[in-house]
C-alpha cells in the first residue's frame, strides 16, 4: 500500500447510525452498519485500505475521571486484546480515537476481525452428525485452553467482559445472562475464576447439541431458578461464598430450591429425544456428549472438570480430533496433571 493512498484517508468522518448514535472513525471505513445481534455499539464496515470487512466497537468513556469504572473495563480489555494472537480467537486489529489528548477523550474504538456467523446460522441440516458438533465445540475450547493458560477468564463474550485472573480487576455483570456461571450470576467470591468459562462452555454444548438455549431466564433470579430446578440445589459451601445481600435475598425463595433436587438420572433427565435432528439417533455418541455436559455444568464451581481434562473426554477425544490433539497438547502445554 502506497504512501499516497493512506493520506487520502486521513483524517475522520461522524457517521450515524439508524439507533442514533455516532460513530466517528477514519475515512478508510466506510459502510458502517450495525453488526448483527451485538450491541448498538458495535458496526461492520469495510476497510478501504485493507480492502476487507471488520467489526468496530465503540468504548463510551464519561467526561473526566470521577468515574473510574468505566475506565478500569477500557485497560482491561485493552490488555486483553494486546496480548492475544490465536487462530481460534477474534483478533483485534487496531484502535484509535479521534480525540488529541487523553484529557478530551471520550470514547475510542477498537476494530477485530469480522466473522460472519453465529450460533443461530447453525442448525439442522448443518447439525447431521456428531462429529459436526464435537469439531466446532473442539475449536471453542481450544480458544478457551489458550486463554486459560495466560491466565485470563474470557467468559465467551468479547473482551471488555474478559479479566486476567485478578480479583481485583473483577466487575460483576459479565457473560449475557443465559450463560452466565452460578457463582457470576450470585456474585460469589468465586467469580474470578477460569471454571466460569467451563459453565459457559456447557450452556453452549447443550445448545449444539439441541438446538435451544438451555437457561434462559427472564432475570438473574428466573435464571439462578432454572439451574437449579435443572440441575439440583447448591450446598451450603456455594452460598457460604455469597455477599450477603445476594444470600439474603435468596433466602426469600427457600422452599423453592430446597425443593429442587439433582437428576439421579442424567441420561433420563437429559435423553437422547432432547437432541436435534439426526443427532438423537446415534445413541453412544448421545451418552458421551451427556456425560461431558454434565461435568461442566456443576452448580459449585470447584467440581467442575477444568479445559485440559475436557480435551480427554470420551466425546471429544474421537477419530480425527485425536491426531488434532497430539499438536495442540504440545503447543499448550495440555498435558499435565489436573485435579479431575
Amino acid at each position: 500500500m502506497n504512501s499516497e493512498m493512506f493520506r487520502a484517508f486521513e483524517g475522520f468522518h461522524h457517521v450515524q447510525q439508524p439507533n442514533g448514535s455516532y460513530f466517528t472513525v477514519p475515512l478508510r471505513y466506510v459502510q458502517l452498519y450495525p453488526f448483527e445481534v451485538e450491541s448498538p455499539l458495535v458496526v461492520q464496515a469495510f476497510d478501504r485500505i485493507l480492502g476487507r470487512y471488520v467489526v468496530i466497537k465503540k468504548v463510551v468513556l464519561p467526561d473526566g475521571f470521577y468515574d473510574r469504572q468505566p475506565w478500569k473495563r477500557a485497560q482491561r480489555e485493552l490488555n486483553c486484546m494486546l496480548h492475544i494472537e490465536d487462530d481460534n480467537i477474534v483478533q483485534m486489529y487496531s484502535c484509535f480515537t479521534p480525540a488529541s489528548i487523553v484529557e478530551e477523550m471520550t470514547e475510542f474504538y477498537i476494530v477485530r476481525e469480522h466473522m460472519q456467523g453465529t450460533m443461530q446460522n447453525l442448525s439442522p441440516p448443518t447439525f447431521c452428525e456428531h462429529k459436526t458438533v464435537k469439531s466446532i465445540f473442539f475449536d471453542i475450547c481450544r480458544g478457551v485452553q489458550y486463554l486459560h493458560a495466560m491466565n485470563i477468564s474470557h467468559r465467551l463474550c468479547d473482551f471488555g467482559h474478559s479479566n486476567m485472573e485478578d480479583p481485583n480487576a473483577n466487575t460483576p455483570y459479565i457473560v449475557q445472562r443465559f450463560y452466565r456461571a452460578p457463582e457470576i450470576i450470585c456474585e460469589t467470591m468465586d467469580n474470578n475464576k477460569t471454571s466460569v468459562d467451563i459453565w459457559s462452555l456447557g450452556c453452549i454444548l447443550a445448545e449444539l447439541l439441541t438446538g435451544k438455549v438451555l437457561f434462559e431466564g427472564r432475570d438473574h433470579v428466573d435464571q439462578f431458578i432454572l439451574m437449579v430446578r435443572f440441575l439440583g440445589n447448591a450446598d451450603h459451601s456455594f452460598y457460604s461464598v455469597m455477599n450477603e445481600h445476594a444470600r439474603n435475598f435468596l433466602l426469600t425463595y427457600r422452599e423453592i430450591l430446597e425443593n429442587c433436587q439433582s437428576p439421579p438420572d442424567i441420561h433420563a433427565h437429559f435423553p437422547d429425544e432432547m437432541f436435534q435432528g439426526s443427532l438423537s439417533r446415534q445413541t453412544n455418541e448421545c451418552r458421551m456428549a451427556r456425560d461431558l455436559l454434565f461435568k461442566m455444568l456443576v452448580i459449585n464451581p470447584d467440581d467442575r472438570i477444568n479445559i485440559q481434562t475436557s480435551f480427554f473426554s470420551p466425546y471429544e477425544l474421537r477419530d480425527e480430533i485425536f491426531n488434532n490433539i497430539q499438536n495442540f497438547g504440545r503447543q499448550y502445554n495440555i498435558f499435565t496433571e489436573s485435579k479431575h
